[in-house]
């Protein structure tokens, strides 16, 4: 929430700042499944650029945990580690469903006066 209420302080308008949080939980069950389609079908680079495109918009909101488990497994398909790669989206997932719900209580909470 700190880094929501930031950038309505910078933005000047809580009602832009609800609508990106609105268009990142609208466009959040697509961009997982795109990351979890690349990896499917067995294409790193494909899934390390669609978490990477989930993970700025991630960031922008605050939403930290979310850039971490993005970045994590950004950088283990970058440096082509031996890593468990289903576990690492696995885990974004998880990470991804916690932030949606304080997302969404983010929402539901009053506007500021």
């Amino acid at each position: 929430d700190a880094r929501l209420d930031a950038l309505v302080d910078e933005l000047g308008d809580p009602y832009v700042v609800r609508e990106a949080v609105q268009a990142f939980l609208d466009e959040l069950p697509a961009r997982l499944a795109a990351i979890r389609d690349a990896l499917e079908v067995g294409d790193l680079d494909l899934a390390r650029e669609r978490a990477h495109a989930l993970g700025s918009p991630a960031a922008m909101l605050g939403a930290t945990s979310v850039r971490y488990a993005t970045k994590e497994f950004e950088n283990a398909v970058k440096s082509a580690s031996d890593a468990d790669y289903d576990e690492m989206y696995g885990d974004i997932e998880a990470v991804a469903a916690l932030t949606a719900e304080a997302l969404r209580d983010y929402l539901a909470s009053p506007l500021p006066a």
